[in-house]
């Protein structure tokens, strides 16, 4: 699955936890229910983050065994089906995704990863404005680390609709959280550019090469500013990069073609 948004599974320890083997036979019939009930729950767990070691991995077979055993195991276990969820993102089983991550949220509204990751797939599917609505829920959480990037997903699915306005608002709230976030320093750059704005174009496109390499897109946006204003030694280093790093880039035959 191949998109430009920050999606987040779990952050995990390196080391699986694996349950402790005793020798001898155990009458199940003398352990209490709640003790049956905690050590169901571990073994969910467990499973899960197998799964999602397997999905992080790329084996999706195994990802997807181990996590539906999770679910089997604790059926309201929202990590659960945070990362099933995205495992069937990744398969283009959209129905499926999308059951999941809103169960993962109906569970735990509060779980800002799953809402994130619900309004990720939202947005993919060109559902804007619901979309929009679960990157808020993500972001209201004052302890969720990755609130940045939730904006900047808010802002990238406004530009899509596209609602410049809305997107620069929101990647200008994610900078002011993460000056370094590399995808809003572009968007903003793109959006200045748009705007006539060059010379805050240029310190955006600036401001974005001292955090990110460069790629295609962003030399011929570089271009294009320059261009604008004027600087034609600036141009001929962007040229000379775009040509020199991208040479069998649509952008280069852009530039060939005089296209900026």
């Amino acid at each position: 699955m191949k998109n430009f948004f920050a999606v987040w599974i779990i952050i995990l320890s390196t080391s699986v936890l694996v349950a402790c083997q005793t020798t001898g036979s155990t009458d199940s019939s003398n352990i209490p229910d709640s003790q049956k009930e905690q050590s169901q729950s571990k073994a969910a767990d467990i499973n899960m983050r197998l799964g999602v070691t397997y999905l992080q991995s790329g084996d999706y077979e195994s990802a997807l065994e181990k996590l539906k055993k999770s679910l089997r195991q604790d059926p309201n276990l929202a990590t659960a089906h945070n990362a099933i969820g995205l495992l069937y993102q990744t398969l283009e089983e959209n129905t499926l995704a999308e059951k999941h991550f809103k169960k993962a949220v109906q569970l735990e509204p509060k779980y800002s990863e799953a809402q994130n990751n619900l309004g990720v797939f939202l947005c993919q599917q060109g559902r804007y404005e619901d979309a929009e609505q679960h990157f808020l829920a993500a972001i209201k959480n004052p302890l969720y680390h990755s609130r940045a990037h939730a904006l900047e997903n808010a802002g990238l699915c406004a530009n899509k609709i596209p609602d410049f306005t809305l997107a620069e608002d929101y990647f200008r709230k994610a900078l002011q959280i993460n000056p370094n976030l590399s995808k809003s320093l572009l968007k903003m750059a793109d959006l200045k550019y748009q705007n006539i704005d060059y010379l805050q174009a240029r310190a955006y496109i600036q401001r974005y090469h001292s955090v990110a390499q460069w790629t295609p897109k962003a030399l011929l946006l570089g271009i294009k500013i320059e261009s604008k204003l004027g600087d034609k030694d600036a141009v001929s280093s962007y040229i000379l990069l775009l040509e020199s790093q991208f040479p069998d880039s649509n952008e280069v035959l852009q530039v060939k073609n005089g296209n900026y």
